[in-house]
């Protein structure tokens, strides 16, 4: 029998690359190309991982501030004024379809944003750093001055909020199809590690004399002036040219976040983000401060913390890896099996700081409360690691590519407020039930705290698995 011969196909050039423009919806970037693992990723995974740990210095610096004014005689109504400053990344989605949509086309969609913003942090720091040592000298009542503290770390979270809105539309596009999730593995170990660095760093170094919180702000400040000279010679991200104008642009990313934020996934996730937070910050953010009321230095915080930073950033890999990667993922599983953790390892890290009240001598522990100490500690912040990084993974498995990163900035900016807006108000009501000297206003607050974590539990655990069984499409306007 005759054979019927195949035509032959001819070859035709590849087609370019625009790394900021999106697929059509539906599609992968790779689409059509049969890709696995990290190749040709190395540079925008190294280049994402490297903008976000810049993010987490700024972080890290406003981190450390709340021991040296516990340490300076701050009161605990100051704590509450200061513990406003990262109120920006609770609020970035208000500005973040100007980022989007507004840039120079001959400089790059997102180096438009991140090299002046990174610039200006660089800056801020440089002229803050002069000034914060005289900022923290007490004045005439014995106490520092807060509210120039709080003026400049609000710009600083200003600002760094700016950049991630920009690095996030960055990652939902740098990268390929099958390795996007990573965006969230390059976000969580970044800030991380950036947080880590500036702040235990600054513990450590202060610990011998050797740096004042000034000199190192100082020494960042020419860091980040530095780095953005590096991200200069990064090449220009292209962009997709837009009808009628960045203000035409710009309207249709507000229409487009509005239409999305009336999908009722979304306003069931938005809820759970708004409010899984506040039980747990009811405890959380108070046993710093407890353990330094017993005599537990800020240096000695610092110390454990510099064990738990490769602990949490393995954990992260390997919950990515093993749990938040591929179709088949389930993220908001791994986020709600980790609250349960992180609540189980907060209660016993509550009994540690009444543990401590029991056999404490101003700071001078035996060596097996230490000990005792140390396990819930580090299963509380590992839990608290993989929790963060199985949030960022969901949002960078739903967001929508066509509106870049005003998606992902939407949802990380209901997670932020749902982080932020607890501690001033956990810390004023701690500060009013002080008033009252026969009440243990930490016992009060970090009981209700446990109480209502549960409650959430109850309510939020099955409709979290349901929100997680949508179909991706569902969550596109």
């Amino acid at each position: 029998m005759p054979t019927r011969k195949s035509p032959r196909r001819s070859k035709s050039p590849a087609p370019s690359v625009d790394v900021e423009s999106p697929p059509p919806r539906g599609e992968p970037k790779d689409a059509g190309k049969k890709k696995s693992g990290l190749a040709g990723d190395y540079g925008a995974l190294a280049l994402l991982l490297f903008l976000y740990t810049l993010q987490g210095i700024p972080m890290g610096l406003s981190a450390s501030l709340p021991l040296i004014l516990v340490e300076k005689g701050a009161s605990t109504a100051q704590q509450a004024a200061f513990s406003t400053v990262a109120a920006p990344f609770a609020l970035k989605l208000l500005w973040a379809p100007l980022v989007d949509a507004v840039y120079s086309s001959r400089f790059g969609r997102r180096k438009t944003w991140i090299v002046p913003v990174q610039a200006a942090i660089g800056v801020l720091l440089l002229y803050s750093g002069g000034w914060m040592d005289a900022l923290l000298a007490p004045g005439a009542d014995g106490k520092p001055d807060v509210q120039p503290l709080v003026q400049i770390f609000l710009s600083l979270y200003f600002l760094a909020a700016t950049q991630d809105i920009a690095v996030d539309g960055l990652a939902l596009t740098v990268l390929s199809a099958h390795n996007k999730e990573l965006g969230a593995t390059c976000n969580a170990v970044g800030q991380t590690f950036g947080t880590f660095i500036s702040y235990v760093g600054f513990l450590a170094l202060s610990a011998y004399g050797l740096v004042t919180l000034g000199g190192f702000m100082v020494f960042w400040g020419w860091v980040f002036l530095g780095s953005t000279l590096w991200v200069l010679t990064v090449r220009r991200d292209e962009h997709t040219p837009q009808p009628g104008g960045a203000g035409a642009a710009m309207v249709a990313t507000y229409l487009e976040m509005w239409q999305v934020l009336k999908l009722p996934n979304v306003r069931w996730l938005a809820l759970l983000l708004l409010t899984c937070k506040a039980p747990l910050t009811a405890f959380e953010a108070l046993i710093p401060f407890e353990l330094q009321k017993e005599g537990v230095s800020k240096e000695k915080l610092g110390l454990v913390s510099t064990v738990l930073l490769p602990v949490s950033m393995i954990a992260q890999s390997w919950a990515s890896k093993k749990y938040l990667a591929g179709r088949k993922s389930r993220p908001l599983s791994v986020f709600t099996a980790s609250y349960r953790a992180r609540l189980g390892f907060g209660v016993l890290l509550i009994g540690v700081v009444f543990l401590i009240r029991a056999v404490g001598d101003g700071g001078a522990l035996p060596p097996w409360v230490w000990l005792v100490g140390a396990v819930p500690f580090c299963a509380h912040t590992v839990s608290n690691s993989v929790m963060f990084v199985a949030q960022m993974a969901f949002f960078n498995r739903v967001s929508d590519p066509k509106i870049g990163g005003t998606y992902m900035t939407m949802l990380n900016t209901i997670s932020n407020l749902g982080g932020q807006w607890p501690g001033p108000a956990i810390l004023s009501a701690k500060a009013a039930l002080e008033a009252y000297p026969t009440v243990d206003a930490f016992a009060v607050v970090a009981v209700g705290g446990v109480a209502l974590s549960l409650a959430w539990l109850a309510a939020f655990s099955g409709r979290a698995a349901a929100l997680q069984s949508m179909a991706i499409k569902q969550w596109h306007a």
